[in-house]
């Protein structure tokens, strides 16, 4: 493909984002029995099996297993390590690979995904060459539950000096699907003329084997907000994707699409927000799923008034509705959701802190919109969040981690009522 380049704006608001990292300081560390009795509501600290200096934890439920997975520093590199959730704590670390050729950052964050009780998928980002945001995703696979894992291979084969990331996995019929921003149009001369194609990050799917080989690939939308996080979510319709928009005028709303097993639908708005900004704010929506039932949560900030939003489908992602305002001034986003019942989700962000700092807060909505209080999760003396914190339900129990940045990778548990 060939044409007009869009702005890259997201690389210096990616630096931005970079420049806090580990700045986060939580306040509800600590040691916590591994089994003990919560009130409804209460924040329960669960220790990590995460060293100091961890960063970027994911929160993945599967089929069977709950999984963290985490960054933490290894000799001159870095380790990609996960544990299990076994109820009441975590099992014990366990790794899947090491490596000195990292790219490293709190945006665009690794995963361990188990697709099934014994297939399982793993990737991170690798440096591909000299230059900012350059890199490839490495992907390996294990066949025996995460106990042993192949050795990577690529999983974009273009090979240019471009970014390639912000990677969501899920099942697909026997197979494994994956959903990615790809910056390789990028790379193309472009073509002069007010007809040319537009060129800008694109988001790429692709259907792996158990093996993690590519059984096909294409392109879903050529041109989306250059690194923002994805989500890929199981309906009872089928996979639907999240992901944040971009259009030559530089409106960069959150938009859904469905995959009937052969092509994905047209885009569906989730709020028409209209927000206008020349530069990408890393700051992806979030979505969950329970039958017919789809959550999704988002940041937006048209004309400077910073929003996290809502939106419920009762039909798989078919029909949303109308987008609910869960807070305002003093939000910084980095949302995550997840859905303790069909009729009750629970979104958690980062805002101001009432007396400084940040705090990571939750917040129910339910199904006719109403919301619950605001819950105060955990406390951050820095005055912007750096991390994305992460967010599962298992039962009526919501699991939640972020990065401390003294300590590292930090967690939590609260029983909602």
């Amino acid at each position: 493909m060939a044409g007009r380049p869009l702005s890259a704006g997201g690389a210096a608001f990616r630096a931005v984002f970079a420049t806090g990292l580990c700045a986060v300081l939580a306040a509800c560390g600590g040691d916590a029995p591994e089994s003990r009795s919560a009130a409804p509501g209460e924040v329960v600290a669960v220790p990590a099996p995460a060293a100091a200096g961890s960063l970027a934890p994911r929160l993945v439920r599967g089929p069977a297993d709950t999984v963290l997975s985490w960054l933490e520093p290894d000799g001159d590199g870095y380790a990609l390590r996960y544990a299990t959730w076994q109820g009441a704590g975590w099992g014990a670390a366990r790794t899947v690979a090491r490596g000195d050729d990292w790219a490293v950052s709190q945006a665009d964050i690794p995963s361990v995904v188990p697709v099934d009780g014994e297939h399982w998928v793993a990737h991170w980002p690798v440096t591909s060459a000299a230059g900012f945001l350059a890199y490839d995703i490495a992907v390996a696979v294990s066949a025996d539950g995460g106990a042993t894992w192949s050795e990577p291979r690529l999983l974009n084969d273009d090979g240019t000096a471009t970014e390639h990331g912000f990677v969501s996995w899920f099942p697909l019929d026997g197979a494994v699907g994956v959903v990615w921003l790809d910056g390789r149009d990028l790379a193309a001369e472009p073509e002069e003329g007010d007809e040319a194609p537009l060129l800008g990050t694109s988001l790429r799917f692709a259907r792996l084997d158990y093996g993690g080989r590519v059984l096909e690939q294409g392109v879903i939308d050529a041109v989306a907000c250059d690194c923002c996080q994805t989500d890929v979510v199981l309906g009872a319709a089928g996979p639907l994707v999240v992901y944040r928009d971009r259009t030559a005028e530089e409106r960069r709303d959150v938009v859904a699409r469905r995959f009937d097993g052969r092509r994905w639908s047209e885009p569906l708005e989730l709020g028409a927000d209209g927000w206008i900004i020349a530069g990408c704010p890393v700051n992806g929506p979030a979505a969950d799923a329970l039958g017919d039932t789809v959550a999704v949560a988002w940041f937006t900030a048209p004309g400077n008034r910073p929003k996290v939003r809502f939106a419920r489908s009762a039909d798989g992602g078919a029909t949303f509705s109308a987008a609910v305002d869960v807070d305002g001034a003093g939000t910084f986003g980095h949302v995550g959701v997840a859905l303790v019942d069909p009729a009750t989700a629970v979104v958690s962000w980062w805002r101001s802190g009432d007396g400084g700092g940040t705090d990571l807060v939750a917040r129910a909505i339910g199904a006719d919109g109403a919301l619950g209080e605001r819950r105060v999760v955990a406390h951050a003396a820095a005055s912007r969040p750096s991390d994305v914190p992460q967010v599962v339900a298992v039962g009526r129990r919501l699991l939640i981690a972020w990065t401390d940045g003294t300590e590292g990778v930090q967690s939590a548990y609260l029983d909602w009522p």
